[in-house]
């Protein structure tokens, strides 16, 4: 059964990833668009949905409507002022729904759903920049193999030498080792990730790579740690269901959705092609 489970999980990883890198690298920018219209609203139902944070279908409409259509602010390049009139916008809506229907007392209900719907939406398509900038489809690679490859050491790490829990009360199995392990692998695979540019002949700033992998690694796993600590918090094991052995697509992405501003942030001081 154990062995069965992880081919599964094996299976449907490779699958993701494989149909993640075809949309990224063949398909117009708005094939991107599209899928992280997908991902953004699946993320936004299974947050609000999973903790029962909101059981009013009118809030959920229009919470998953400003999350799908986070990605299209982005690609339509209005960022600078769409963002905030969108913020404005969700805030506005559910609050007046509160109040026209007599709910008091919810404002920790309203925060979690600007969370939810906006903010982490607007940090995951942080890609779209990203992606239709110089050498985007270079780049826009490096917060996918930051986090994931931080998630592959901590999990090994943790199996081979955790004995010390790094945080018992948020998540059980993670580990100091872990921690360890993910920041090394993190810096590895951007190593890995460099000198692949390198052979192609393309331009790479392999210290500023470099650091961004620790740099990364380390957002990765506090991003981890706070969905884990959502989770906890309402007494729930996954997101959702949507990927066999591996929960929702929170679940799949909770590190990378802190990997990517940073790293949107970070190429705009540091060289990194």
């Amino acid at each position: 059964m154990k062995k069965h489970k992880m081919l599964l999980k094996v299976i449907v990883a490779l699958t993701g990833i494989t149909l993640t890198v075809l949309i990224l690298f063949f398909t117009p920018l708005w094939g991107t668009a599209i899928l992280l219209s997908f991902l953004c609203g699946m993320c936004c139902y299974e947050l609000l949905a999973a903790t029962g944070a909101v059981k009013d279908r009118a809030v959920l409409i229009v919470s998953m409507l400003c999350a799908v259509g986070m990605a299209w602010l982005w690609y339509s390049g209005t960022q600078a002022f769409s963002l905030p009139f969108a913020a404005l916008t969700l805030l506005t809506a559910i609050f007046l729904i509160d109040v026209f229907r007599n709910r008091l007392g919810n404002s920790k209900t309203q925060s979690f759903v600007f969370l939810s719907a906006f903010l982490f939406p607007a940090f995951f398509s942080m890609l779209i920049p990203i992606l239709g900038g110089e050498h985007g489809r270079q780049l826009v690679l490096i917060p996918f193999i930051a986090s994931w490859s931080a998630d592959t050491g901590a999990q090994l790490f943790g199996r081979c030498f955790g004995k010390r829990k790094l945080a018992p009360e948020i998540s059980p199995n993670k580990t100091v080792a872990g921690l360890w392990g993910g920041l090394l692998f993190g810096v590895v695979g951007m190593a890995v990730y460099a000198a692949v540019i390198c052979i192609m002949k393309r331009p790479v700033h392999w210290l500023s790579l470099l650091l961004f992998g620790l740099a990364g690694a380390a957002f990765g796993t506090v991003g981890d740690l706070f969905f884990s600590y959502i989770k906890r918090e309402h007494g729930i094991k996954d997101f959702g269901a949507l990927m066999p052995e591996h929960g929702g697509v929170m679940d799949r992405f909770d590190s990378f959705v802190f990997a990517v501003p940073l790293f949107y942030a970070y190429m705009t001081v540091f060289p990194v092609s």
